[in-house]
């Protein structure tokens, strides 16, 4: 039997679009753009003071003494460094998606990071290992509610947990959702990413407490701490609300 010309150009066809797609990437679906060791971090601080700084941190009327943040389902876009040296424009570049490399699937893993502790700001490292080189604008995250530890750990059933004094008082601020949350760089390039880069996550506290007056929270219950979470005993339950929805437009992404 003779075969149909369509048939006929599928069978010469498929080798040669087989090896045109094994060329896209590895065999272990790692990216083929060069690579370079790498690590992403997270911080808090005020708006507009050095990340390293060590003096403590207060806001809005709340002396912070620990901050702590789960994070988990990393992504990261970049424009590769070939393409960046190959002369073409940013308007012309396709944002690549760093699937599959070291640094992605290290960050991906769920765990809870601390980035203030006994009142002063420190990196807490997300994940680390090889990625491509290249200008990355943007690392998108979800926040992790930690389920798996005990009752004791303080993160038990949190995704964010602020804790510090108001007034005097003991407090607590806390979420639990597992919301999605997308760091943008504060440069339109991008931040290089070669020879041993750190990216940083920068939890920006003047923005999480913006329109927030801190000293108006309630100790409804009267236990002597001021408690500001879901279902808190206390209500609060605007403030929660209004730091919540701050919380994409206080992280950024950086270069340490």
């Amino acid at each position: 039997m003779v075969k149909s010309k369509s048939n006929l150009w599928v069978a010469l066809a498929a080798p040669l679009l087989l090896g045109i797609a094994s060329c896209s990437k590895d065999d272990d679906g790692m990216p083929t753009d060069p690579q370079t060791q790498a690590k992403l971090s997270a911080v808090a601080v005020e708006s507009g003071s050095s990340s390293s700084s060590s003096a403590r941190v207060e806001v809005s009327g709340f002396a912070v003494s620990q901050f702590s943040v789960g994070t988990q389902d990393v992504d990261m876009k970049y424009y590769a460094e070939a393409d960046l040296t190959a002369g073409i424009s940013l308007g012309d570049l396709q944002l690549k998606s760093a699937v599959n490399a070291g640094l992605q699937s290290s960050s991906s893993s769920k765990k809870s990071v601390v980035l203030i502790s006994n009142g002063e700001s420190k990196f807490g490292v997300i994940g680390e290992g090889g990625t491509p080189e290249g200008n990355y604008t943007e690392v998108a995250f979800k926040l992790y509610k930690s389920t798996e530890s005990n009752a004791n750990d303080p993160m038990y059933q949190k995704s964010l947990l602020i804790t510090g004094e108001i007034n005097g008082k003991l407090a607590q601020v806390w979420t639990e959702s597992e919301k999605s949350i997308r760091a943008s760089s504060k440069s339109s390039t991008g931040v290089d990413v070669s020879e041993n880069t750190e990216m940083v996550l920068q939890f920006e506290l003047d923005k999480l407490f913006a329109g927030v007056n801190m000293g108006t929270a309630l100790d409804a219950n009267g236990d002597g701490r001021i408690e500001i979470g879901p279902n808190s005993p206390d209500g609060n339950a605007a403030i929660l609300a209004k730091i919540e929805s701050n919380l994409e437009t206080a992280v950024s992404l950086n270069k340490r």
